[in-house]
């Protein structure tokens, strides 16, 4: 009776004790520390939604030029919906405000305000005042211009640009205990990882190294998480990036990503609705020199780019209006050359054109015109100058 007594009783220890002993792990502090912002980054997603507000502050003798995208992610979903703003420092240089808001035709600047809608095959976008969207399907390549739009568009999360996108590739993670049990983490990115914010141009314009396994310029990057292990925040000097010389960028002292985090479960993104006015930028965004004559157009494609306009009827507002094209033989006569053939061309054409074409410009008699530089003068046709009046 005792032998069996006591080995019923061991029996009984052993089962109660593991049954009050074993909790489920964390899923992000019961992993090792350094994959715990890759699978903080997958608790986030888990959440289903939430909503986001990021800051790119480049400084400058002249002030601090921010950036600031925020909106809403649904994860699962892959769609997306939020603004993307500029604030200039008042001294800040055409060329450096060109580099980092995207070049574009004419006199005017491109926008200081985008509005952005991303679903899993479609990029929409509304530049400024437009009273349209427009809307790019499928790849962008067709468009030759496809790495500005398609940069809009994250791996991570639906809407492209955030932090979200390189926690994964943090590196030398080291954590310390946060308020309300969660935790912070400081850690490391490579510069090729960190360049993932940027659009390409951009990303050229900031730094010259942009090798794959580079580790000679640490970017500092630090993470906050929740006690469930969600990200709500995530911070990165990219100060080091800014070490390309005599570059369009080269007054820039400083570089800091802030990203925050939020609302997490809530409501979905607000799309815009089907009544909204949509263009099809397959059929609307064109080449310069495939413009109509007498026809009229809005400069912002939202392809960072200075050879693609928005063909808009003319009887709505418009930017700009095409007076003249003029085709030259295939051999590149030159940058100086080029540039005089240009202006005679557009002058003749000018004095050719309809009155109700030219009449429309801002200023009496004066025009604007654009030709191929010589890496695609004759590329694939004729080289052509194109000529038109601004609007507006």
């Amino acid at each position: 009776m005792c032998a069996v007594a006591a080995s019923a009783a061991m029996l009984l220890t052993a089962c109660t004790g593991g049954s009050s002993d074993d909790k489920p792990a964390h899923p992000v502090f019961g992993v090792p520390v350094e994959q715990q912002p890759r699978q903080a980054l997958l608790t986030t997603q888990a959440a289903r939604t939430a909503s986001f507000t990021q800051t790119l502050t480049f400084t400058s003798a002249s002030g601090d030029t921010v950036q600031t995208t925020s909106g809403r992610l649904d994860f699962p979903g892959g769609r997306a919906a939020g603004t993307i703003d500029w604030a200039q420092a008042e001294d800040l240089t055409e060329e450096a405000r060109d580099t980092l808001l995207g070049v574009r035709l004419g006199a005017s600047r491109a926008p200081a305000r985008t509005e952005v809608a991303i679903e899993p095959d479609t990029i929409r976008l509304r530049a400024g005042g437009a009273g349209y969207w427009l809307r790019y399907e499928g790849s962008s390549d067709a468009f030759g211009t496809g790495a500005a739009i398609d940069a809009l568009r994250g791996s991570e999360a639906a809407f492209g640009g955030t932090l979200l996108e390189v926690l994964s590739g943090a590196q030398k993670v080291k954590h310390a205990p946060a308020e309300k049990g969660g935790r912070t983490y400081r850690a490391e990115l490579t510069v090729f990882n960190a360049l993932r914010l940027f659009p390409k141009d951009l990303g050229s314009e900031l730094t010259a190294d942009i090798d794959p396994n580079g580790t000679a310029t640490p970017v500092p990057l630090s993470i906050s998480v929740d006690a469930t292990g969600r990200v709500t925040r995530a911070e990165a000097d990219l100060s080091g990036l800014l070490d390309k010389e005599d570059g369009a960028l080269d007054e820039m002292t400083g570089l800091r990503a802030v990203l925050e985090l939020g609302g997490f479960g809530a409501a979905a993104p607000v799309m815009p609705a089907a009544s909204e006015r949509t263009l099809d930028a397959k059929e609307a965004v064109r080449a310069v020199g495939e413009m109509e004559k007498g026809g009229c157009a809005d400069l912002t494609t939202g392809t960072r780019t200075l050879d693609m306009m928005v063909s808009v009827p003319c009887a709505q507002p418009h930017d700009a209006r095409i007076f003249a094209h003029a085709r030259f033989d295939a051999s590149y006569p030159g940058r100086k050359e080029a540039k005089r053939m240009a202006v005679e061309a557009c002058t003749d054409g000018y004095r050719s054109a309809p009155a109700a074409w030219t009449g429309e410009g801002t200023e009496k008699g004066h025009f604007w015109y654009t030709w191929p530089g010589e890496e695609d003068w004759g590329v694939g046709a004729d080289p052509v100058v194109t000529c038109y009046v601004e609007t507006r």
